[in-house]
């Protein structure tokens, strides 16, 4: 397997612990603490990215770019964040789509429809994005 493939692997395995962190905790907030799944979902989306910046820093872009951590971790909550935003557009679109409103609290099998569609859809965006700039190699000098 290329190296290419094999970070892409890498990236969509810790992802997927991400995902699940972000669901279960958006879930939780909606479902015990009532919370509109807006608010939710930044808040499981802070816990996720931290997640995944952690373990793609250690084990998927191990050695690459030479920015200090923190500047890294930084461009990685960028990257994230605009991700949170399409995945926040996205559900929007799929809420009002399947239930005809955005706001309020979309039946379970809808919210998850959406999300899901979310995390497949912005899964390759915030690869490509960090892959290049995130942890990306520094150019030559010419």
């Amino acid at each position: 397997m290329d190296k290419g493939r094999e970070q892409f692997v890498k990236f969509c395995l810790i992802g997927a612990s991400s995902a699940v962190l972000d669901i279960g905790i958006s879930r939780i907030l909606i479902k015990t603490l009532g919370m509109h799944w807006l608010p939710a979902g930044t808040l499981s989306f802070v816990v996720a990215a931290t997640n995944g910046y952690f373990w793609n820093s250690l084990w998927t872009f191990r050695g690459m770019g030479t920015a200090r951590r923190h500047t890294q971790y930084l461009k990685f909550v960028a990257v994230s964040t605009v991700g949170l935003g399409l995945t926040n557009l996205i559900m929007a679109l799929m809420f009002l789509m399947l239930t005809g409103q955005v706001t309020g609290h979309p039946p379970p099998l809808v919210w998850y429809t959406g999300k899901g569609t979310a995390i497949v859809l912005v899964a390759l965006w915030n690869f490509l994005a960090n892959k290049r700039w995130t942890f990306a190699e520094p150019r030559a000098q010419t």
